[in-house]
């Protein structure tokens, strides 16, 4: 396998893991798009749901 990155040829398993985990990721947005657009409801309730961070970052004075 052979591809370009920043314009410089390269080759070998470089490559492969970058097209490896560029499928992945592509796999797992669409995964989350379809989601979303099968049962909008439940992806609105979790989208209102306090994150953990935001109770670390709860400052009471």
């Amino acid at each position: 396998m052979s591809g370009s990155v920043g314009g410089i040829p390269v080759q070998g398993v470089i490559v492969s893991s970058i097209q490896a985990g560029k499928g992945i990721a592509q796999s797992v947005v669409q995964g989350w798009v379809d989601e979303g657009k099968n049962n909008p409801a439940k992806f609105l309730k979790e989208l209102q749901q306090p994150s953990g961070l935001s109770s670390f970052l709860d400052i009471k004075i």
